[in-house]
């Protein structure tokens, strides 16, 4: 058989070499076709049947309407600031230093639960999000900041991206969000290939390794 298996970017830095490698070992029989994608494109070709499995990120516990689904990680966001910044070296973040910075960010529309749930963040401290730049590649996020247009927020997978220029810091502040990494595929008569590559991942998931 044949997989299409689409994903966000983060996912390629940790979960899906690991999940290719294990793959192909599990099912040497199935073809597997791999194509970036963000997560709005995804749910469209889900819709339209171009592929059959997805992988995205969402906060904790949403749910795609209308797709089966399987939560297989989750980790913080944490920040990406310019390795001459201040705060890159700082002893403590503050939350109003942190929340005063300029962000480069994704659009809301690739991952719009994130981009609330990060929006709320800054309400909750009374500060208004200033977005200098949109992106949509977390790469492409992390090479901005290292040009110094402002501070990001990214998965914790991200930081396996050693860009020169960019250092990586956790907030150990209360509300800042976690992300979710999730495989969705269309409900309906179930094909072989995907069948077992669900399967895989299931237990994947539920391996400590993991």
């Amino acid at each position: 058989g044949r997989l299409r298996l689409a994903f966000v970017s983060p996912v390629g830095f940790e979960l899906l070499p690991h999940w290719v490698r294990g793959f192909r070992a599990h099912s040497p029989g199935v073809a597997l076709d791999l194509i970036e994608a963000t997560g709005d494109v995804q749910l469209a070709a889900l819709e339209r049947g171009e592929i059959d499995a997805g992988v995205l990120l969402h906060s904790p516990g949403f749910v795609p309407a209308r797709l089966a689904s399987l939560p297989v990680a989750e980790e913080p966001l944490v920040l990406a600031l310019p390795a001459a910044h201040p705060l890159a070296t700082a002893r403590r973040l503050s939350a109003a230093q942190v929340l005063a910075q300029p962000l480069v960010l994704f659009p809301r529309r690739i991952l719009p639960s994130i981009a609330d749930a990060l929006f709320a963040l800054y309400h909750a401290h009374g500060q208004s999000p200033q977005v200098a730049q949109e992106a949509i590649q977390m790469q492409t996020i992390v090479n901005l900041v290292a040009a110094g247009l402002g501070v990001a927020w990214v998965p914790r997978s991200v930081t396996r991206f050693e860009r020169s220029g960019v250092v990586y810091r956790e907030w150990a502040q209360a509300g800042v969000p976690r992300c979710e990494t999730r495989l969705v595929w269309a409900q309906g008569e179930p094909r072989p290939a995907l069948t077992r590559f669900v399967g895989f991942v299931r237990e994947q998931a539920q391996s400590p390794a993991c």
